[in-house]
């Protein structure tokens, strides 16, 4: 398992690597991984196609019993397949799980990855952005916000766990007091999970359906997306213990899309089943990422690093170094793409992400570092 092999996106039908096609700029922005997938992967998807037909597909009891296993392996969950209602992403997930449980005010901490922020605009209701405070190098999930929104008349919270773009993994104590706030409220919990293998060496993800039980109004999203790179083969769960919730988001999808890829399930059973160790590595490895980008970026003034203990996303605080322009657009025009803050609420932020081999990386660093010299310099001249 090689993570250091260069292979060349800028021609293929990469979202990633079309944005900037024609210039010589590294992308590190879209939340996809410039990693081969798992050979496991590979050789399952190989030999479903090797069958020659791709009819109409239902998905097997032995896909969903692998899931679970994962999830009990990975995850400490205790889930059964009856448990699981398949969706075509996690994406969709978030807005059709909203719309089954006709919530028409909803919550949201900010900031958040912006896919979440757009649900409300999505469905025409009212959506809050919660803030969350910055303490100590992570964040902290804003409970009194959240029950002062509750009282209000805010019927559900969408939150990711682990936080993206912040890297910070929700503690179980935090975890359990928003529980507390579901149950004495009546609030509709829907936490998107794709980030929780992606978990860095020496953390521990902590699922909230670990904690929920089948009273509670929770639905957990779920998707070997990140972290097997399968993205362009979408397919996703939620996890909802409780049975009405289940019969209203299923009656909710009916007739509205496709909830079965035969190729996506087939990548996704293999990816659970079989690579845990090809996960294993890649962690490893993503830790080396972030140890290179703390040991250039770590020192420099006016730059704030927020050390991530999940995903591969590094969330760099700008505003110190006093630039009147989005930082992001500075990074750019010296060869590094990457995501700007305003679209997560955070001006004066970028993501970084560190999932691409050291040579890569070890570029686009040297090219931010030129950046913040020479930019700097002509900012301060």
């Amino acid at each position: 398992m090689s993570f250091e092999r260069l292979i060349d996106r800028r021609r293929s039908d990469s979202l990633k690597w079309q944005k900037y096609q024609d210039a010589d700029v590294l992308p590190l922005w879209v939340a996809d991984m410039d990693f081969a997938i798992p050979w496991e992967v590979t050789k399952a998807l190989r030999a479903r196609l090797e069958h020659d037909i791709f009819g109409y597909g239902v998905l097997s009891q032995s896909t969903k019993q692998t899931l679970c296993r994962w999830l009990h392996q990975r995850w400490q969950v205790e889930a059964t397949p009856s448990q699981l209602v398949t969706l075509p992403a996690v994406v969709p997930g978030l807005n059709f799980a909203i719309e089954a449980m006709a919530c028409s005010d909803i919550g949201f901490f900010s900031p958040i990855y912006p896919p979440i922020r757009q649900v409300a605009q999505n469905l025409d209701i009212r959506g809050r952005a919660l803030e969350m405070p910055l303490e100590q190098g992570r964040y902290r999930m804003p409970l009194e916000a959240i029950e002062q929104a509750a009282r209000e008349g805010m019927q559900a919270l969408l939150l990711c766990n682990p936080h993206n773009p912040g890297g910070t993994i929700w503690h179980a104590r935090e975890l359990e007091a928003l529980l507390a706030l579901s149950r004495q409220y009546d609030l509709l919990l829907v936490s998107d999970e794709i980030h929780g293998d992606l978990i860095m060496p020496g953390n521990r993800h902590h699922s909230l359906s670990a904690l929920a039980t089948e009273e509670d109004a929770v639905i957990t999203l779920i998707s070997a997306g990140k972290s097997f790179n399968l993205a362009g083969l979408p397919i996703a769960f939620a996890l909802a213990k409780q049975g009405e919730i289940r019969r209203r988001l299923k009656a909710q999808l009916t007739g509205r899309c496709a909830t079965h890829n035969v190729l996506a399930a087939v990548a996704m059973e293999a990816a659970f089943g079989r690579c845990a160790p090809w996960l294993d590595e890649l962690r490893q490895y993503l830790g080396q990422n972030w140890g290179r980008i703390e040991a250039r970026l770590g020192g420099v003034d006016g730059i704030r690093l927020m050390k991530p203990e999940a995903t591969y996303l590094a969330w760099i605080d700008c505003r110190g170094l006093g630039w009147e322009e989005e930082p992001s657009k500075v990074f750019t025009r010296f060869g590094v793409g990457l995501s700007c803050g305003t679209e997560f609420g955070a001006p004066g932020f970028v993501r970084l992400n560190f999932a691409c081999p050291e040579q890569t990386l070890n570029q686009a660093l040297e090219r931010m570092v030129r950046a913040l010299t020479d930019h700097g310099k002509r900012v301060a001249g």
